[in-house]
């Protein structure tokens, strides 16, 4: 067989890459036949994948036939086996190396996260923690409460690198991983005047001041924050909730958050038909940092329950 023109070269393309490989499977299980199986393609497709990449190699690398006993290589096709087995190895090699590194990760990763966190039924922020040290056990965490518009802020300002927050709006600069829902109803302490009124009317329970959060709410919630007037404002969910709690104020509040207090009593839904809204929970970061090995970690990391 003639030298070819077009014989390998420089960087190695993925037709390259798939050729090697087929002939590889070839080898180990061989013959034609038997290869079969491994790579998942036809016989006649893996006889012209080796036309091609003998061609491209200017070099007759084996004897074929179809029987398995016939198949034999060449003492060129020999010496290119070994050389795949090599790359194989320096490959390996190097996985190995990238997973140590990942195991050494240094440094400090600096979380920012709803003042709720632990009562998220969805997120299993203690395991994710367990998981993120596991695998980097000298890696630094610097973790931070914060309200969501600023924690988007907070990452903006690189003040932060990673959070996990209410998806309120997608800011310029910043890449979301969506991760769970979660619904919000309207609620009133047990001592308020809507818990003592049967079949509280709409007109009255706007008429009451809203627990409300200081920053932008949810565009799809919007609509109902409007039809309360009067507003009373905190920037954390933990306020809002005492600000409820003191039988003062009426306020939308996650399902999970409000749900022991209205087991034991102290909370109660108002026309949670009418006054909810979903909410979508994603985790934030900044673009340019989508593929840092701390926060791909992180990501990788978090545990997510049903």
């Amino acid at each position: 067989m003639s030298k070819a023109k077009n014989a390998i070269g420089g960087r190695l393309s993925d037709m390259d890459l798939r050729l090697l490989r087929v002939f590889r499977e070839v080898v180990r299980a061989g013959g034609l036949a038997p290869a079969e199986v491994a790579l998942n393609i036809s016989r006649s497709t893996i006889s012209t994948h080796l036309s091609d990449l003998e061609g491209r190699l200017g070099m007759q690398l084996c004897l074929r036939s179809r029987g398995r006993a016939d198949f034999k290589l060449t003492p060129e096709g020999e010496a290119l086996f070994e050389a795949i087995n090599e790359l194989d190895g320096h490959l390996d090699a190097f996985k190995s190396q990238v997973n140590a590194i990942q195991s050494q990760l240094t440094g400090g990763l600096r979380i920012v996260l709803p003042d709720d966190v632990l009562e998220i039924p969805q997120l299993d922020l203690p395991a994710t923690i367990a998981r993120i040290k596991g695998k980097a056990p000298q890696l630094q965490l610097d973790v931070q409460l914060a309200a969501p518009q600023e924690l988007e802020l907070e990452i903006l300002a690189g003040r932060a690198d990673v959070g996990i927050n209410p998806l309120h709006s997608r800011r310029p600069g910043l890449d979301y991983q969506p991760l769970f829902h979660h619904q919000s109803l309207l609620y009133c302490a047990r001592t308020h005047i809507c818990a003592g009124t049967a079949e509280v009317g709409e007109e009255l329970l706007t008429q009451q001041e809203l627990a409300a959060p200081s920053h932008a709410v949810l565009s799809g919630a919007a609509h109902l924050y409007r039809l309360f007037p009067h507003k009373a404002t905190a920037n954390h969910m933990a306020a809002r909730l005492a600000m409820i709690l003191s039988g003062q104020y009426v306020g939308f509040l996650p399902e999970y958050l409000a749900a022991r207090y209205v087991q034991s009593g102290e909370l109660i839904a108002l026309h949670p038909e009418r006054f909810r809204y979903r909410i979508q929970n994603a985790a934030t970061f900044k673009r340019s940092a989508a593929e840092h090995p701390a926060v791909r970690l992180f990501l990788d990391s978090i545990l997510i329950q049903d």
